[in-house]
């Protein structure tokens, strides 16, 4: 009985208030099929002046099966240029008691430039893959549901397509915090930045409010899930 416990906890756990999405960072946590999500990002920019000072960042995210995700990452750069991004993933294991999720996948498959600057413009265009596996751990295992916690690690190919820095080049991950169903929070480093969140997402709404920092940056988010079958 209790394994069936930990099992349903485990669905259910895919329906709260995740700090997943912070706008690049590959993770396990794969929609479901009809799952389709939207989200708007705005990164404010810690750099000199004469640089980008923001970022306003669209994501849609589509389960096209319990197994396959199509994502779109459009990006508008302050001083730089528009570009838009496709990233599609591929579940190999789901998560059991015993089992992690486990996800491979591509970004940028079109092999998009996302700069206009010289010295990074190629290393942009290409393609990064990556690995990634994740398991949820219980507070409490007697009572498995929030408070809980998520570990996730990864190994990738390098991406640049962000900032014009490197990321995911190597093993990367971190941890998402879920303490009650509406109210998440997630560390995590993807190779150049430390990331941090916190996420608030109001009971049957399907909307989901962000916030936090990116390295030196800061962001904020706003996004809506529905799954088109219901």
């Amino acid at each position: 009985m209790r394994y069936v416990l930990i099992t349903l906890a485990l669905l259910l756990a895919g329906g709260c208030a995740w700090a997943d999405d912070i706008v690049t960072m590959p993770t396990a946590n794969q929609l479901k099929g009809g799952d389709v999500d939207i989200a708007a990002y705005y990164i404010g920019l810690d750099f000199p002046d004469a640089m980008p000072q923001y970022v306003q960042y669209q994501t849609v995210y589509v389960g096209l099966t319990d197994r396959f995700e199509l994502d779109v990452h459009r990006a508008n750069v302050d001083k730089d240029k528009e570009s838009t991004i496709l990233v599609g993933s591929v579940k190999l294991l789901s998560e059991s008691p015993t089992t992690p999720d486990l996800v491979v996948g591509c970004r940028n498959i079109g092999g998009t430039a996302t700069t206009n600057v010289p010295a990074v413009r190629g290393k942009s265009e290409d393609r990064s893959y990556f690995l990634s596996a994740a398991k949820t751990f219980f507070f409490n295992p007697a009572a498995p549901g929030p408070p809980l916690v998520r570990v996730h690690l990864s190994v990738g190919t390098e991406d640049w397509t962000l900032f014009g820095e490197k990321r995911h080049d190597g093993i990367f991950g971190g941890l998402q915090f879920l303490f009650r169903p509406d109210l998440g929070a997630v560390i995590q480093n993807d190779g150049q930045d430390l990331i941090t969140g916190i996420t608030y997402m109001p009971i049957n709404t399907g909307l989901t409010l962000k916030a936090g920092t990116f390295g030196d940056h800061w962001w904020v988010g706003l996004a809506f899930r529905r799954n088109l079958g219901q």
